[in-house]
């Protein structure tokens, strides 16, 4: 793998040995209010009108900004226009990252990998079929898309989205006695989907991201463009595997980098043999 040839994010290889570091820190910034989860009261402030580039949820008690992908099924459903500012957005970080926020900045993308590293039935070569990473395409245009627009539910959110009871549901229901009473079927469907992502992200690395997440998908639309860029020297690669092997999102970096699978967390680039393919 070459170095990135933009001066400024050349230390691909250094940033990715302390991306755990980076994302601790992203989390910690978009979520300043822990207090507000002993009240179960999100945040309301300036800084909500904002979108952070990764999946939370904006009723999250302890979240700073707005999460792009309710932005989206929000102006959708009820204003009924294109949703302008969070997809300028998710374009600006695109345009300059690609994929990058999901495997630095995104919350849900941590959690994933802190749940990974301490499940006691991981498997490095858990992959589903090459098929099943056509659900997430599903979800945005069915659920991110369609439902909203038919006036009908911000349908991620109201359906799928795992995040948004973990961080805001069960929390906000915990505090306020009074909607405990409010408790629906959706409530319950949620909560059943959500125990078997967490217990299959113990099994298979990032695979919410993989097969499930539209922001991700969105995100990856930028990767070919963005400014942030991995380059494989062909002409000094040892097809030794270690980048597949090593790779959060199964994919192959020698033929899929920088592809709209590809988070660009660097990691190929850490654990590639040949260090001194680094120009």
């Amino acid at each position: 793998m070459t170095k990135n040839p933009f001066s400024f994010l050349s230390k691909i290889k250094n940033i990715g040995s302390k991306r755990s570091f980076i994302q601790l820190l992203f989390l910690i910034i978009q979520n300043p209010f822990i207090s507000n989860f002993l009240t179960g009261k999100p945040y309301n402030g300036p800084t909500k009108t904002f979108c952070a580039p990764g999946l939370h949820c904006y009723s999250c008690p302890s979240m700073a900004f707005g999460c792009p992908l309710g932005t989206l099924q929000y102006v959708i459903k009820y204003a009924s226009m294109i949703p302008f500012f969070a997809l300028g957005t998710l374009s600006a970080a695109g345009a300059i990252l690609g994929r990058a926020t999901c495997a630095y900045v995104c919350p849900f993308g941590f959690f994933q990998e802190l749940l990974y590293s301490i499940s006691p039935w991981k498997n490095i070569e858990a992959k589903l079929p090459q098929k099943f990473r056509y659900i997430k395409w599903f979800n945005l245009f069915f659920f991110v898309l369609l439902i909203p627009a038919f006036g009908l539910a911000q349908g991620f959110c109201a359906y799928v989205c795992p995040s948004g009871l973990i961080v805001a549901g069960i929390p906000i229901i915990a505090a306020n006695s009074g909607l405990r009473a409010t408790i629906g079927l959706t409530f319950w469907w949620k909560v059943a989907l959500t125990i078997i992502f967490v217990i299959y992200f113990m099994r298979e690395k990032r695979a919410f991201c993989r097969y499930i997440c539209p922001l991700g998908l969105i995100l990856g639309f930028f990767n070919r463009v963005s400014i942030l860029q991995i380059k494989l020297n062909q002409n000094k690669c040892i097809s030794c595997s270690a980048c597949k092997k090593h790779c959060p999102m199964g994919i192959d970096p020698v033929k899929e980098v920088n592809s709209i699978e590809c988070i660009k967390c660097g990691d190929c680039v850490r654990v590639c043999p040949v260090n001194k393919n680094l120009k």
